[in-house]
């Protein structure tokens, strides 16, 4: 149906709201008789209206409109329908691209041309991409040229490196500043010794910094801190790039080595002159980033002048976590400042940042003034203050702990119970007179002071600490029961089963879940009725808790009464009963199990394919490889996860398959564990074909550092073959692999 008279009128209406409206029904029907006034409206004067009829454009992009909005980016009237036409374009996508390529080879005036060359930039599009290579080759004006270069860029495709390096030598400088620009955006290392020549060029030296950083390669650090040092003025672009170069997204292995090689070689190399420019420009700037950075660098420079700029920026809440961190890198000739500031503070922030710093960096000098603090009315203040104790190493510090056993608030209490054991095995020397004071705390102090006391008198093996359990654990306090049997877990001690066996009819649930615990690892042979029995307690968390247990004692006993809770208990129980079922790994259990993957609940299946995992036969072992093929994610990782533990290699070939192809991370991730399991040599090439998968690289080369007697040499071939992406990779893992087999 054409538009009618009336929707014309208020298409024309001085009324914006009216016109949006007309817009609306305009778009709703959109036949050929309406697009005229359709594109009309996508000139209008009023955002809304302009947005209306994108929208409806974007419901039926079939070519008669995509050739009107073509033919409105040569209105040169009206910029906010040339403006309207490009985003319409864009969120059309690929359909628009053979399209905005045929009239770029039409020879349009030049405004329409660019227009058209960035959006094939913003389109990313592979017919798009090599039909801006084409014009790269053989367009000759400049202005034209320079946004094909940008265009080009932003594909990011390194295939566009040899092609832009041979339009670098172009002798005008305004080309040569965009081919940079994208170089950087591009982001390879194969074209810094190309650019980094061309800083000669003053009009150059802004552009190339920036695709500097954004390169953000290990290398330039010496071409940086030449530029930093021998330049006359500050140069700060140069600072934000090597900032940005220690800070560029690299794997763990990677970023870890550079950052520590970047600071020192920084704090060699850096002018002690340039402090006072640096600092005067931090408190001039209006700016948040750049305040920021040049903090960063303060902490760097290791000089003394720094220190009192960062802690008086502390008082900023929104630099205070980059002080922090500059504070670190200072290192410890920034402690005593440290301290003097921790004293006179006022603001509890500030102060929890300092602890943080000073437990990083100070020695015994803080002792002292951490004392103050384990008093302080905020639990966070004291608990950072009561761990630093115990890392500083200084024994003097015992009894001020021992003080804090009964603090208000629990985590201050094991903060002090694991800085007391911590200083106990750094200087055993203070054990014997400890263990005096302990067991008179353990005899005469509150609950809570008794339930710490015992545990650093375990903790620290005192003399007779089994009887001093065995006593604990018929107390009449529930938490010191609990405790007590807690504590029997660690140690394989016979005398400690009955009393464990005992427990599990406490009257306290506490008491009843830490007795299946410790039963858990101690598995004394009476364990396994009373457990049985506990899979009827009324407590959901112990019913969990046994199930649990009775998978570890492994006993075909336990099968029918695991089944028994599968019917009709909720899903925590059932997935214990499922995972214990999977290590007793009977012929009925594996039934059963079978059973479980076709359950409604996506967990109960999941946790049916991680228990059959450890029951042998090839039944089972295709009903795994059946999981791979799942339309759910979380089944798939399963199947990936329970094939790599049963180490069956002929799960390899699929296993290599969704590592490479499938799309969900969680189950790249999978593959990548699973591989680690079942470690054969075959999979080195799929894995590092994986190596372009950002989201699981470090996985992958932690897995070739954890096997490395595997993968060495095949990595090392690797490296000599590497383009430039890889070889800084394989190096840095190579390295790992070094540094691993030493402390080994």
């Amino acid at each position: 149906m054409s538009v009618e008279g009336h929707v014309q009128e208020r298409a024309r209406s001085a009324n914006a709201d009216v016109r949006q409206k007309a817009a609306m029904q305009v778009a709703g029907s959109m036949t050929d008789e309406d697009l005229p006034l359709l594109f009309e409206l996508l000139g209008d004067r009023d955002w809304r209206v302009r947005k209306t009829v994108v929208d409806g454009i974007l419901s039926n992009p079939r070519e008669t409109v995509l050739l009107r909005l073509l033919h409105s980016l040569h209105d040169p009237a009206n910029a906010g329908k040339r403006n309207s036409a490009t985003e319409a374009l864009i969120r059309v996508g690929d359909g628009a691209v053979p399209f905005i390529i045929f009239e770029l080879g039409r020879g349009n005036d030049v405004d329409v041309r660019l227009a058209l060359i960035n959006l094939l930039g913003d389109l990313r599009n592979d017919d798009g991409f090599e039909t801006l290579l084409a014009f790269l080759r053989k367009e000759s004006d400049i202005n034209l040229l320079s946004a094909v270069v940008s265009s080009v860029g932003k594909y990011r495709r390194a295939s566009s490196i040899g092609p832009l390096l041979e339009t670098l030598q172009s002798p005008d400088l305004w080309l040569k500043f965009h081919v940079i620009e994208a170089l950087g955006e591009i982001g390879d290392r194969t074209a810094l010794p190309s650019i980094l020549p061309l800083y000669s060029e003053k009009s150059l030296r802004k552009p190339i910094l920036e695709a500097v950083s954004k390169i953000g390669d290990v290398g330039t650090v010496s071409f940086l801190l030449r530029i930093i040092s021998q330049e006359e003025k500050l140069n700060l672009t140069a600072l934000r790039a090597l900032i940005r170069v220690a800070e560029a997204d690299k794997p763990r292995i990677v970023q870890a080595m550079e950052r520590q090689l970047i600071q020192r070689k920084f704090r060699e190399a850096f002018p002690s002159e340039k402090i006072v420019p640096l600092v005067e420009h931090l408190h001039s700037t209006p700016k948040r980033d750049v305040k920021n950075f040049i903090l960063q660098i303060l902490g760097w420079t290791g000089d003394d002048r720094a220190v009192p700029v960062l802690l008086d920026s502390l008082e900023d809440p929104e630099s205070a976590e980059v002080v922090a961190q500059a504070l670190v890198d200072f290192g410890p000739a920034a402690s005593m400042s440290v301290l003097n500031k921790l004293r006179s503070t006022e603001e509890d922030e500030v102060t929890a940042i300092l602890l943080r710093v000073v437990n990083l960096t100070a020695g015994n000098e803080a002792v002292p003034t951490l004392i103050g603090f384990i008093d302080h009315d905020s639990a966070m203040i004291r608990r950072l203050a009561l761990e630093s104790l115990g890392q500083l190493g200084d024994p003097s510090a015992i009894d001020y702990l021992l003080a804090k056993l009964d603090d208000g608030d629990p985590g201050c209490q094991q903060a002090a119970v694991d800085s007391v054991c911590a200083l106990v095995a750094a200087f055993p020397q203070v054990k014997p007179q400890l263990l005096g004071k302990i067991r008179r705390l353990m005899a005469a102090g509150t609950t809570p002071v008794k339930v710490n006391s015992l545990s650093i008198f375990v903790n620290i093996q005192g003399e007779g600490f089994p009887q001093e359990l065995l006593l604990a654990s018929k107390d009449g306090d529930p938490a010191i029961r609990q405790k007590a049997v807690s504590l029997m877990g660690r140690f394989s001690e016979e005398r400690f089963a009955d009393q464990l066996v005992l427990s599990l009819a406490d009257e306290a649930t506490s008491v009843r879940i830490a007795a299946i615990q410790a039963i858990v690892l101690l598995r004394p042979s009476h364990g396994i009725e009373p457990l049985i029995s506990a899979l009827e307690d009324e407590d959901l968390w112990i019913r969990t808790a046994a199930a649990n247990a009775l998978g570890e004692y492994r006993d075909p006993v336990a099968i029918d009464p695991l089944i028994a809770h599968l019917e009709s208990d909720p899903a925590p129980v059932k997935i214990a009963a499922i995972e214990a079922l999977g290590k007793i790994g009977s012929r009925r259990a594996a039934d059963q199990l079978l059973s479980s993957l076709h359950a409604r609940d996506l967990e109960i299946r999941r946790a049916g394919i991680l228990a059959l995992s450890r029951i042998p036969g090839d039944e089972i072992f295709r009903e795994l490889l059946r999981c791979l093929h799942s339309d759910e994610w979380r089944l798939r990782a399963a199947g990936v996860l329970a094939l790599g533990q049963r180490g069956d290699e002929r799960a390899l070939e699929e296993i290599h398959a969704l590592l490479v192809g499938d799309a969900d991370t969680y189950v790249q991730h999978s593959a990548v564990v699973a591989l680690g399991k079942l470690a054969d040599r075959s999979s080195f090439s799929y894995l590092y074909r994986a190596l372009e998968n950002r989201s699981i690289l470090d996985d992958i080369l932690e897995l070739f550092v954890r096997r490395k007697d595997l993968f060495r040499d095949q990595l090392e071939q690797a490296w000599r073959t590497a383009d430039s992406r890889h070889e800084a990779l394989i190096a840095a893992t190579l390295q790992a692999m070094k540094e691993s087999a030493s402390v080994h």
